[in-house]
């Protein structure tokens, strides 16, 4: 008797599927007894025609299908990897077993909650590995290629992919979306399969299998997530595996897992199911079978025939998901080491010699920056101070040393929380590597930038020059119970210190009549006041305004903020970013819904205001349709000079608060402000 089979997800991969299950059918194995997707049912209900499978019903939901068809045997989902738990976990729950697309899931949380459920319920779920369905996989662990005991497994692949790639729907490229999290990058989903193949080859399968994982991510694409990755596992026992991909090869080959045994070397392109081996100087090739995923899975059902690809054995491979999902921002590589190829939709990057610096990484069992890869930066930040208030931390300070050298490396303030644990800062996003939490620091200063990135030249536009400088700690005073006091040297390219920077943090709890007359709204203030003495001669402070470019004289005080959704920008006299930008104004504020990251998101709004009369002379600097950030702009359109042994100074009041407010309250946030700036 045919498998009842309901198919999740019939556009995208799931036409490869639907597909399959239809030559399953034909065989007499599968019958297909509905199909699932709310977005092609959408287009039907709206008219569309042609689009909709035409033999089984379609169903907006799981729930709706079984209700209407019954519980199937199994359930296919080919969905997005932030919806395989729940759909998976319904599946169960109803009684059917699962093939699950691969990755199988973007948290580890979520695996060891299905393998508990998968017990609990007595069901199976398959991963959709295919590439675990093929017969080579027996030929390695037999040694019926004759390489002998294995010593390493290397996966290889170079890709590439072009713009559209990256917007073909919202969650691609992402490590989260709001509270979710996805984590779509080359090693955990678009070349997941060279990553599990080699760990399957070389025997490390569970979770506990793992020893020890160290991930370099890096991404030349304005996105998220790593596209391009050395990883390197290190098993309890047997081979290590290492894994060096990317999507910015300059040409797209075949992935290939590569085996290391003590009397030869085996070449497996999983695609074709084709290795070319070497042994004792002779090479022969030879092209396996495959076995089909679904088919096993309805093998097993029948006849208990052992799963290929069984969620408990993608436990060592989700030790290596976790362990990006939980790492640090993939390092932008700098673009001196990348080349854009093509135009418009065609358009790609390429690292430059990524095949060759990934052919190096394999040979030594290594990682990119092992092999002197020059676009490979392991700098980490370390933390180097902190602000508590009542047992919470409201921020931390690091050193910046996880900057690359064009982004100008210096000193920054992140995380910033709300009381709440609300996160409302980011550093080195997508957009701007150089954007690095809350900080001051300036484009120009004679020449040189301290913020990082290209130097707007008028009639040229960004160009990327060899003038990046660098701030460094020179002190940390944090003898006051509410305050630290920072003190900076802001160097040129060769090391020279030409600004000293005293940089003073002071925080307290906020209260205010907004708290009480505006949502419940409460808070903390921050006081933040630098002085910039130039030590070295005079300086001269300036901007991509003062170099030409109208209305974008950004440079100073500035706080990126991290993706934000129901924006709204307010300043005393003015509403919106169009109309707050590059105005003067006794306060600004932005509140939206924050959203960071899993479990730091949320509502917040912040209240800025001017410490002094020169400080509240200066512009407003607000962003919100191409990147959300504020500040406050000392060179907006005519450069400051700053004598010899002279200094300026700047301060501002911030009101961090939990929750959002209205025009109303955040007046009425302002100023009581003002009376603490009193």
């Amino acid at each position: 008797m045919p498998s009842k089979v309901i198919l999740i997800g019939v556009s995208g991969f799931g036409a490869w599927h639907l597909t399959n299950i239809r030559r399953l059918r034909d065989a007499g194995q599968a019958q297909l007894i509905a199909c699932v997707d709310p977005v092609i049912k959408a287009k039907v209900t709206a008219g569309a025609e042609g689009i909709a499978p035409d033999d089984a019903p379609l169903f907006d939901s799981l729930s709706d299908a079984i209700a209407d068809v019954g519980v199937p045997d199994i359930v296919v989902a080919s969905v997005p990897i932030h919806l395989h738990a729940p759909i998976a976990s319904a599946a169960l729950r109803a009684g059917a077993d699962v093939l699950l697309e691969k990755p199988p899931f973007s948290r580890m949380e979520d695996f060891e909650d299905l393998v508990r459920l998968e017990q609990e319920t007595g069901r199976a779920v398959q991963i959709a590995f295919q590439s675990l369905g093929s017969l080579a996989l027996q030929a390695f662990a037999s040694d019926a290629l004759e390489i002998g005991e294995i010593r390493a497994v290397r996966a290889m692949g170079t890709w590439l992919r072009r713009k559209p790639y990256w917007s073909r729907s919202p969650w691609v490229g992402r490590k989260s979306i709001g509270d979710i999290d996805v984590v779509d990058g080359v090693a955990t989903n678009a070349l997941a399969h060279a990553v599990i193949t080699a760990l399957s080859i070389a025997g490390i399968k569970l979770a506990q299998d793992v020893a020890r994982v160290e991930v370099e991510s890096y991404r030349a694409s304005p996105v998220d997530v790593d596209d391009t990755t050395s990883i390197r596992v290190t098993p309890v026992k047997g081979p290590v595996v290492t894994a060096n991909l990317t999507l910015c090869a300059s040409v797209q080959t075949l992935p290939t897992v590569e085996v290391v045994g003590e009397r030869g070397v085996a070449s497996f392109s999983y695609v074709g199911d084709n290795v070319e081996v070497k042994v004792d100087g002779e090479s022969r090739s030879q092209h396996f079978g495959r076995v089909d995923l679904l088919e096993n899975l309805i093998a097993h059902r029948k006849s208990g025939a052992a799963l290929l690809s069984p969620l408990r054995s993608t436990g060592a491979f989700m030790r290596v998901l976790e362990t990006i999902r939980t790492g640090p921002q993939p390092v932008h590589i700098e673009r001196r080491w990348i080349d854009v190829r093509d135009e418009g939709d065609e358009a790609h990057p390429v690292v430059q010699d990524v095949e060759k610096w990934i052919r190096a990484a394999a040979d030594a069992d290594g990682l990119f920056s092992e092999v002197g890869a020059p676009w490979a930066f392991t700098g980490k930040d370390a933390q180097i101070a902190r602000a508590d208030l009542d047992g919470r931390v409201l921020f931390e300070v690091v050193d910046g040393a996880g900057t690359n050298p064009t982004s100008s490396p210096r000193p920054y303030i992140h995380p910033v929380r709300t009381l709440s644990g609300v996160e409302v800062t980011a550093t080195r996003p997508a957009d701007h590597d150089w954007h690095l939490g809350l900080g001051f620091a300036v484009p120009d200063v004679d020449g040189i930038s301290f913020w990082g990135g290209g130097t707007f030249i008028l009639n040229r536009g960004y160009v990327m020059l060899d003038n990046h400088g660098t701030m460094t700690t020179e002190k940390i005073d944090q003898s006051q119970p509410a305050g630290l006091d920072h003190t900076l040297a802001w160097r040129n390219p060769d090391g020279r210190e030409v600004i000293r920077e005293l940089r003073g943090l002071r925080w307290t709890r906020f209260t205010s009549p907004a708290a009480g007359t505006h949502g419940g709204v409460t808070g903390w203030a921050l006081s933040f006041r630098t002085t910039l003495t130039a030590v070295d001669g005079p300086v001269s402070l300036g901007s991509p305004g003062t170099n030409g470019r109208v209305n974008a004289g950004y440079g100073g005080f500035f706080w990126r903020l991290p993706r934000c959704s129901d924006v709204v920008i307010m300043s005393a006299e003015a509403d919106g970013e169009d109309e707050v930008h590059g105005s003067v104004s006794p306060w600004i504020a932005w509140s939206a819904r924050f959203e960071a990251r899993p479990g730091v998101n949320g509502e917040a709004t912040l209240v800025l205001i001017p410490e002094d009369t020169v400080s509240a002379a200066d512009p407003w600097v607000v962003r919100q349709s191409s990147y959300p950030g504020i500040g406050s702009a000392v060179a907006w359109e005519k450069c400051v000079e700053i004598p010899a042994g002279q200094s300026i100074s700047r301060g501002f009041k911030i009101a961090v608060l939990d929750g959002r407010l209205d025009r109303a309250g955040a007046q009425e946030a302002a100023e009581t402000l003002q009376l603490h700036r009193q």
